[in-house]
């Protein structure tokens, strides 16, 4: 039996929309509270409790995102599933996000999932009715993600 592959820390922030998110949540509200000080030479108690109250906020959502994303790669199970819609979201300039509604079977029921990543070139050569490989997470079956999408490098 083949060992399952589970994407890097890397794949996982510069894929998943939300664990980017809440990773950046952690830290980016330090670089403001700094660039607060440079430009207006005073702290801020305002930026202080805000960086603090979102340092914690995202020091406990995003190991809750990395282990969701890891135990359902390492523990999961796969699935087919089918494309059900993608939505296109525009970021900047030239990025994008992609927005993938899918639908599978798992243990007789049916399932929809819904997933934000950011651009690589699964996500943006995904169409609507096609099948892809899911994996599913055993214990919360509501739960799953595209194999290939996470497991890119980009």
């Amino acid at each position: 039996m083949e060992p399952k592959l589970t994407p890097t820390f890397f794949q996982i922030i510069s894929t998943d929309y939300l664990a980017q998110n809440l990773f950046i949540m952690i830290f980016g509200p330090w670089v403001i509270y700094l660039l607060n000080i440079l430009i207006e030479g005073e702290q801020s108690f305002f930026f202080v409790v805000l960086a603090a109250i979102c340092t914690v906020a995202g020091g406990i959502a995003f190991p809750w995102r990395y282990w969701t994303i890891t135990s359902t790669f390492e523990h999961g199970e796969e699935t087919a599933a089918s494309i059900v819609d993608i939505h296109v979201i525009p970021t900047g300039k030239k990025r994008k996000d992609y927005i993938i509604d899918y639908e599978y079977e798992f243990a007789g029921q049916t399932y929809q999932y819904r997933n934000r990543v950011k651009n690589n070139s699964f996500a943006r050569n995904l169409m609507q009715n096609q099948k892809v490989i899911l994996l599913v997470n055993r214990d919360k079956p509501n739960i799953a993600f595209i194999k290939d999408i996470h497991l890119e490098y980009i």
